[in-house]
């Protein structure tokens, strides 16, 4: 993406870089302890029983093996290997939960705790998070997407609380520098312009949703014209750190999320799909597998290395599981009773399983964990109250977590 291409699609989607809107301060929970999260999302269904849920009958495993783990009592499967030895870090919870069996309803439910409704576009929770929370500085945004898939959408809350879409981690932001062909003082002159012309349509136009696409542009240039621009440039990572990493897009997108968060940003999405395996799975799933698993593994220890993941609510998300028996075309099908999540870090019950499904697979069990739960506890960990409500543009009140209930045992 380049520099117009940038401007023009921060002005179109009705997403500014939210530094000229800070919100105020919110007021912190009592006991609340992260101050950023990072949610990598599993697009497609991730297949609970062949990663981390596999105390389950044998036949469920399908072709899974099972490896111990450096807790005693938890297993994974053999296809997370560098994870096995970092199972310390991470809280399984084991009996996820939700009312979407299908692609773009399930992703939509898991990202914003609602169903989805042609009347109204929600918001995801990062962009509850972003209007919630200030920021730890004033250039940065506070919730970037990267990757591909779901950019970050901010629904029925003005375009500047929408995600920075980062496609290609290891691009930077290439778009930050003046055109060679444009001096300051050109550029200076053409903004003044562009301000006055505003000022005069403002008076007999002026709303409030043309005041959000000028604050994109501004915001866009205050952006590029930052100091801070550079915790987008993995090169500026320290050996040490970009060491623990291998050169795969997803372990260097986890390396962004982790600079990002260390420069203060609260929510950063890292998008990895392709799960959605209903044939040939025990082909196509190992390739996707020791991506999480470097990846997911990398980052913990990148946070655990810079002190930050006291601090940081690290989450592993997916719109829904796979179904216990591998079907006649050798994959499996869409499963929402049941499902597996991770968390890590802020104070997370670390080394442990919440949560359990029958021995058959076929459903949630011990411990039920709604998607709406899950996210309710995303926000009052950060120390928002999942009851937070807002207006659509019809006066109709939302919630922020629908009415998901915080789930505090899942802390110490």
């Amino acid at each position: 993406m380049n520099r117009r291409e940038f401007i023009y699609s921060v002005g179109m989607s009705g997403m500014s870089i939210p530094f000229l809107n800070a919100a105020p301060a919110a007021a912190l929970a009592p006991g609340s302890k992260a101050k950023s999260v990072i949610n990598i999302f599993l697009s497609g269904g991730l297949s609970q029983y062949d990663s981390f849920n596999v105390e389950v009958d044998k036949d469920v495993l399908g072709k899974s093996a099972i490896l111990k783990s450096n807790v005693d009592g938890i297993r994974v499967s053999n296809y997370f290997p560098t994870l096995a030895k970092q199972m310390d870090k991470l809280l399984v919870i084991n009996a996820m939960q939700t009312n979407q069996g299908a692609h773009p309803a399930g992703i939509y439910k898991m990202l914003t705790s609602y169903n989805p409704r042609s009347s109204v576009t929600h918001p995801e929770l990062g962009a509850w998070i972003n209007k919630s929370l200030t920021r730890d500085q004033d250039s940065l945004p506070n919730f970037v997407s990267i990757g591909k898939g779901r950019a970050g959408t901010a629904g029925f809350l003005s375009g500047q609380w929408a995600a920075l879409p980062v496609r290609n981690p290891n691009a930077g932001i290439d778009f930050a520098n003046r055109h060679k062909a444009v001096s300051a003082e050109t550029l200076d002159q053409r903004l003044d312009i562009l301000a006055s012309m505003n000022k005069d349509f403002d008076k007999d136009h002026g709303t409030k949703d043309t005041q959000s696409y000028q604050d994109s542009y501004k915001g866009a240039l205050k952006f590029m014209n930052s100091k801070d621009i550079d915790a987008f440039e993995l090169k500026k990572e320290s050996e040490k750190i970009v060491k623990l990493y291998d050169d795969q897009e997803f372990s260097r997108s986890c390396l962004l999320a982790g600079r990002l968060v260390e420069r203060g940003v609260r929510y950063v999405k890292v998008n990895l799909g392709g799960w959605d395996y209903h044939d040939a799975l025990y082909d196509k799933f190992p390739q996707n597998a020791s991506r999480l698993d470097k990846g997911l593994a990398s980052l913990l220890e990148h946070l655990s290395q810079k002190g930050l993941l006291d601090s940081t609510l690290v989450v592993v998300s997916t719109e829904f599981g796979r179904k216990p028996l591998v079907n006649p075309n050798k994959g499996r099908d869409h499963h929402p009773d049941g499902f597996t999540c991770l968390m890590a870090g802020a104070g997370v019950k670390a080394g442990e399983i919440y949560g359990s499904t029958s021995k058959d697979g076929k459903k949630a069990e011990k411990d039920i964990l709604d998607v709406t739960d899950f996210n309710a506890t995303i926000a009052w960990r950060l120390g928002i109250d999942p009851n937070l409500e807002e207006k659509s543009p019809n006066g109709r009140p939302f919630k922020l977590a629908n009415r998901g209930k915080a789930r505090k045992v899942l802390f110490s």
